[in-house]
């Protein structure tokens, strides 16, 4: 029995992350362009517990881009490998 010695690997598409996170809205008792506010404590501290989570969520997402750019680049050495 003869074995080819091209063997095909298959190759995985890699997917992109499904989007990216969004930045949390200005409370509307803030003046950004003054510098001011009239927020009550309570709208502060939420806004910066957004803020916080917004940080987390955007070095995620920059992981995953990470990871996809790697994928990637694996994908398309996969490819190359396959061509006769």
């Amino acid at each position: 029995m003869v074995v080819p010695m091209n063997l095909y690997a298959y190759c995985s598409e890699p997917s992109a992350p499904y989007s990216k996170p969004s930045k949390p809205s200005v409370p509307y008792c803030v003046n950004e362009y003054s510098n001011t506010h009239t927020c009550d404590d309570w709208e502060i501290r939420s806004y910066n517990n957004d803020i916080d989570s917004y940080r987390y969520e955007v070095e995620s997402y920059i992981d995953q881009l990470q990871q996809y750019v790697n994928d990637a680049s694996d994908y398309a050495n996969c490819e190359i490998r396959n061509l006769d």
